[in-house]
């Protein structure tokens, strides 16, 4: 269903404003965006016809992995079909070549329609996970063979750092890594990252402003085993989970499969038969500006199926919003963004849910 946006008449400058607003573009692109969700890249053998139908199955099912965040989902029976029938969700196609040193290799890039894809996930019940996602901190400490321990940093030589960046590419999960300057190895020395202390990494961390935080050690051992344990902060729980493998990418995968799964469970979205009514008022819209991004803001979030305007109160407005996803979802979208800060609780007991909130970006 095509989302809509709707306005009532407002003060006669920002009727004149508005349109040279509109011009000028969207608001400044979201730091928690993940794009290329629906878009795959394939090595093919050739541009023959089995080899393309090939090509869009495993396109199809990569896709499908990033946007349902779990594996499991691709055992459902309507999954299944779709990824048999995958050239009818294909909506643009191109062939590209790439000459190494050693081969030349062929890759066919396939961008699959979202509103076909997200249809047969809905109507099998399935969540999709928008491309707003939460970002991850990750700390990794590890421990060689011959007892030396080091905390990885983003410029850190460490297999382990390719296999999650990988990983991150591939699930379209946002991860961030530490720089390890003066202020992270003094608020986290590398005895305490190892003891996996959750409130001086809750601390370590605040100053990247990640919404969710991965913290692991692993032990390499002369025999080559990895023994691990992993820690993972979301809200205000902690889960602790250990880790036994012979490489690193088992290792690092179990570990990233876990709380994707978490992460797109909390945040994947499946639309309601009937949209929800809910009110929102916005403080701190003191110009057209910020009356134009605020709008074009929400209407951004995929829990959000209309907009239209109710009232304009000096530096506050309130907007009618149709949801297509339940009442927490949408405060959970506005958590991610950070554009917006709560300023007291919804009215529970109100006609339509009330939500109030500030403008702060």
């Amino acid at each position: 269903m095509m989302r809509r946006m709707t306005h009532m008449p407002f003060s006669l400058k920002f009727l004149r404003l508005l349109p040279l607003l509109l011009c000028l573009g969207s608001p400044s692109a979201f730091a928690l965006i993940v794009t290329g969700l629906y878009d795959q890249e394939i090595v093919v053998q050739g541009q023959g016809d089995a080899e393309r139908i090939r090509a869009y199955r495993e396109g199809l099912t990569a896709v499908i992995l990033k946007i349902t965040g779990e594996e499991r989902w691709l055992r459902n029976s309507a999954v299944e079909r779709a990824i048999r029938d995958a050239q009818s969700y294909v909506q643009e196609v191109s062939y590209r070549t790439s000459s190494g040193a050693l081969e030349q290799r062929n890759f066919i890039s396939v961008r699959f329609d979202r509103a076909l894809v997200d249809s047969m996930l809905n109507a099998a019940g399935i969540p999709v996970w928008d491309q707003n996602r939460p970002t991850v901190m990750l700390w990794l400490s590890v421990q060689s063979p011959d007892g030396r321990r080091e905390l990885l940093s983003a410029d850190s030589d460490h297999p382990l750092l390719d296999i999650v960046r990988e990983y991150s590419r591939l699930h379209g999960l946002p991860l961030l890594f530490p720089l390890m300057d003066l202020e992270d190895r003094r608020q986290l020395p590398m005895d305490v990252a190892w003891s996996l202390d959750d409130e001086a990494i809750r601390a370590a961390s605040e100053r990247y402003g990640a919404d969710a935080i991965l913290s692991g050690r692993v032990l390499e051992s002369t025999g080559g085993d990895l023994v691990g344990l992993w820690q993972f902060l979301f809200r205000d729980q902690v889960e602790t989970f250990d880790s036994f493998e012979q490489n690193f990418k088992p290792y690092a995968d179990a570990a990233l499969d876990r709380i994707t799964a978490r992460l797109s469970s909390h945040y994947g979205l499946i639309r309601l038969a009937t949209p929800l009514p809910v009110r929102l008022r916005v403080d701190g819209v003191d110009s057209a500006r910020d009356y134009v991004d605020v709008l074009q803001y929400i209407h951004s979030l995929a829990v959000v199926d209309t907009v239209s305007t109710a009232l304009l109160d000096g530096g506050s407005i309130e907007l009618d919003i149709n949801l297509t996803g339940n009442a927490f979802l949408f405060t959970e979208f506005l958590a991610l963004g950070r554009d917006m800060q709560p300023v007291e609780p919804f009215e529970a007991g109100a006609e339509q849910p009330v939500f109030h909130y500030r403008w702060v970006r």
